[in-house]
């Protein structure tokens, strides 16, 4: 009986002349098999930050630093190959080094072919930002969409293992040997990259996209580095298991009276089965020992991982905030959402990265808006004061920087009319130089309805003759004007438009004391220029985002540690300073210092996040250790506050231009919440 249990567990039968090729799994060459796959990623990384590395014209010693870097990417290349040959040689002694590295060598040239296409790559980032995007909207772990990633990586790993599996098929003598090497590279690629996905979606955001570690701090080069070992010991722990199997009758044979946790034994067999599973729990721990902030800074983020969301709201006070409901659906990490001015919907973007058309009151879809984004695409979304129209900026044709391996996007704006949202024009610019921006507002419409105004940035130092805006017609969408920097081109890029009576403005917050500027595109005529006052600014950061202009002042917003402050104060004193200016003069006329609100402290009475509007104040808090938070209802002219809800940890984003609905975004999840707003 004891015979036929131990039969039915070898996976292959083991032939007389298999016997002679094979040797049974103890628990060294397993720890050996598990630390060198453990290493792995550490030589893959090393490879990839060597080439990558850049060497300056005015290095000293170019050449020897180049030869010192070729020195290490041989070294690289072939330590991880030799180190997995000495250990399977354990195993089985009839595997040749030299075919196993060349083997190994072709493996890791297939991958490279499969990166190249583009279409693979592709889909690989789609699958990967699939899962992240769902994970970020709360669903659970079961439910996320694995199909598309786990098939993309048993592809993978199934193409590059092709040559090493049959390497070592022969080695072993067992004619299905191959097939079973093929099956365990791919369990244990699929097990160490959800590993690696799952951290990244409950843990902590690791630079997974770029594997170079060059521009990282050391401490956080050690972190990626110590998760990335881990995940590769997942992948060996993973793979000894069917190693284990296959040769598990040997050690029978060998030593039949060996203890219960001998690797060929039930026990042992068990301690296999859960090694990457411990492996796994341990990574993080690994992570936090290695990174930047060290297990006693990391725990809060480790027990937030572990804590539980409220099932449901807490509220006390006046009922000005009543839950209505989850949107049903699966939104980006960084989700963009755009509420119509009617109030009645809002378009936000798709964990597949299409912009869908929300009905506020029900949470569910209504229709599509134009086709799928790339993943790693930007949009704009804006609305024509009638009511008529909604503009959205999208990549146009893909242009090439000249001496990098990037590119820019020129224009494209399509024009689409309300409420059926129906095509009505369209915009390419494929032959200007008008390319996609980083302004707050890329484009706006004019007062009239029918012009719009599209902000154009460069990829190289501004120039005189640039262009700094052009005006199509609506709904034509024809250009017919073109605005160009001028003497402005100093000030740098434009950082937002502003709708003034019946013009509009563009102005630019240019960094390292250039004046702030701002022009009257309508017009075509400057309105005035600010010259800095770096006496107040010192090394403060701008913070275009939120700075606000207007028909009458100008309020510019700096952060950091100020002029004022010791040497050596550090960030404690960071502060945020606001300088206001007469529009029209220039003339400095206040300046306020605030706490600095990028690193807020709930603990004394400082909110996360704020909105406001239609005479009341939302204040957001959260902790670092908890997914629950706070939502603080205040009006907005007393400060009183009118309700308190404990719920899950969320950020205001918009109030419905009706005062109906509230949008809100889970902070540590992604998924949107809507609440109905009594104003009584």
């Amino acid at each position: 009986m004891n015979k036929d249990r131990r039969n039915q567990l070898a996976m292959i039968p083991i032939e007389p002349a298999a016997s002679k090729r094979l040797r049974p799994v103890t628990w060294p060459i397993w720890l050996a098999w598990v630390l060198v796959s453990a290493l792995v990623p550490v030589f893959s990384t090393i490879l990839a930050t060597a080439c990558s590395k850049q060497i300056s014209r005015s290095a000293p010693h170019p050449e020897l630093i180049w030869n010192g870097l070729l020195a290490v990417i041989a070294f690289a290349i072939l330590t991880p190959p030799i180190m997995q040959g000495l250990v399977l040689k354990r195993v089985m002694p009839k595997l040749n080094m030299g075919f196993w590295c060349l083997g190994i060598l072709l493996s890791g040239f297939a991958l490279l072919v499969l990166t190249l296409g583009r279409p693979l790559i592709e889909a690989h980032v789609r699958s990967e930002s699939q899962l992240q995007s769902a994970a970020a909207a709360g669903t659970g772990i079961l439910d996320l969409p694995w199909g598309s990633f786990l098939l993309w990586t048993i592809a993978t790993s199934a193409l590059t293992s092709l040559v090493p599996a049959w390497m070592l098929g022969r080695a072993s003598g067992l004619r299905r040997a191959t097939l079973l090497f093929v099956a365990a590279s791919s369990v244990g690629a699929c097990a160490s990259a959800v590993a690696e996905l799952l951290y990244q979606m409950t843990v902590y955001d690791l630079p997974v996209s770029n594997w170079a570690l060059n521009g990282m701090s050391w401490t956080v080069r050690s972190q990626v580095l110590a998760v990335r070992s881990g995940v590769g010991a997942i992948w060996g722990a993973t793979t000894a298991i069917f190693v284990a199997l296959l040769t598990r009758r040997l050690g029978d044979a060998n030593a039949p009276k060996a203890r219960l946790f001998a690797p060929h034994r039930i026990g042992g067999l068990a301690l296999l089965l859960v090694a990457p599973l411990l492996i796994a729990f341990a990574t993080p721990f690994l992570g936090y020992l290695a990174g930047p902030r060290g297990v006693v800074a990391g725990a809060p983020q480790l027990r937030r991982a572990m804590s539980l969301a409220p099932s449901q709201d807490s509220s006390r006070g006046e009922t000005v905030l009543a839950y209505s409901h989850d949107v049903a659906i699966a939104v980006a990490p960084r989700n963009a959402v755009e509420m119509v001015p009617d109030g009645q919907s809002a378009i936000v973007r798709t964990v597949d990265h299409a912009l869908v058309q929300l009905d506020l009151a029900t949470g569910h879809g209504v229709r599509q808006l134009a086709g799928a984004l790339a993943p790693l695409e930007r949009h704009a979304i804006v609305w024509s004061p009638d009511g008529r129209y909604l503009a959205l900026r999208s990549d146009g044709a893909e242009v090439p920087v000249p001496n990098t391996h990037y590119a820019r996007h020129q224009s494209r704006v399509r024009l689409y009319t309300l409420p059926d949202l129906t095509l009505t024009g369209e915009f390419s610019n494929r032959e200007g130089d008008c390319f996609d921006s980083f302004a707050r507002e890329p484009m706006l419409f004019s007062d009239d309805s029918k012009s719009l105004w599209l902000v154009c940035d460069q990829y190289t130092t501004l120039k005189f003759d640039a262009p700094m805006a052009i005006r199509l017609d609506v709904p034509a969408m024809q250009m017919r004007d073109v605005r160009r920097y001028g003497d402005a081109a100093e000030s740098g890029a434009i950082r937002g438009l502003e709708r003034i009576g019946d013009s509009v403005w563009a102005w630019q917050f240019p960094y390292g004391g250039k004046p702030f500027r701002i022009r009257d595109l309508t017009h075509a005529r400057e309105v005035v220029t600010v010259p800095m006052p770096m006496e107040l600014i010192g090394e403060l950061t701008a913070q275009s985002g939120q700075s606000q202009v207007d028909e009458k002042t100008i309020r510019l917003t700096f952060c950091g540690v100020p002029p004022s402050a010791p040497a050596g104060a550090g960030p404690a004193s960071s502060i945020c300073r606001t300088l206001t200016f007469e529009t029209r003069t220039g003339v400095l006329i206040g300046s306020i210092d605030r706490s600095d609100y990028r690193f807020p402290d709930p603990t004394l009475g400082q909110p996360n996040a704020t909105l406001s509007g239609h005479d009341l104040r939302i204040e957001s808090f959260w902790r670092e250790d908890s997914k629950t938070g706070e939502l603080v209802v205040r009006d907005s002219t007393s400060g009183r506050e009118r309700q308190r809800i404990v719920s899950i940890a969320q950020r205001p984003l918009q109030i419905s231009a009706d005062g109906v609905w509230l949008m809100t975004v889970a902070v540590y999840g992604g998924g949107l919440r809507v609440y109905r707003i009594h104003r009584s």
